[in-house]
C-alpha cells in the first residue's frame, strides 16, 4: 500500500508540473510584442543643399564644402552628406559620406549646417552630392 500511495502523490505532481509549464510557454507566447516594422528607406528624408564648392586642394585632396539644409517637415538626425567623385568616363574614381551632425542631436525643419572635409581622389571631373538625414518617428 505504501507503494502505490506514492505512485499516487508522483503523477499528480508530474502533471502540475507539466501544466506549470504549459502556461508558461502559453504566457510567454501572449506577452510577445506587436507593432510596425519600418523599412529604412521610408525613414530616410532627403535634404537640400546650397553653396557648394567641390576642388582640389593644395595638398593634392578634393575639398568638399557646402551647407546642408532641412527643407522637410520632419526632425531628422544622424544628418550625412554623400559624396560620389566620378572621372571623365563616368567611372566612379571616390564615394564616401560623412556624418555632419552630433549624434543623436535634432535637426529641426528649417536648420541648416555647414560643411567642409577632404577627399582623397584622383582623375575628378564630375562630382553627385546629397544631404539625408533619418527621420525622428
Amino acid at each position: 500500500m505504501n507503494i502505490i500511495r506514492k505512485s499516487f502523490i508522483l503523477i499528480p505532481s508530474v502533471l502540475l508540473v507539466f501544466i506549470f509549464l504549459l502556461d508558461l510557454t502559453a504566457n510567454q507566447i501572449n506577452s510577445q510584442e506587436q507593432g510596425m516594422i519600418y523599412s529604412l528607406s521610408s525613414t530616410i528624408v532627403n535634404l537640400e543643399l546650397k553653396e557648394i564648392e567641390v576642388g582640389e586642394s593644395p595638398t593634392g585632396l578634393i575639398s568638399v564644402k557646402g551647407t546642408a539644409i532641412n527643407n522637410s517637415t520632419f526632425d531628422v538626425r544622424d544628418v550625412k552628406v554623400l559624396v560620389e567623385l566620378f572621372d571623365h568616363k563616368n567611372t566612379t574614381v571616390s564615394e564616401t559620406s560623412r556624418f555632419i551632425t552630433p549624434p543623436s542631436s535634432t535637426f529641426k525643419p528649417g536648420y541648416e549646417r555647414d560643411f567642409y572635409f577632404f577627399v582623397s581622389a584622383n582623375n575628378v571631373d564630375h562630382y553627385k552630392i546629397t544631404a539625408e538625414g533619418e527621420k525622428i518617428l
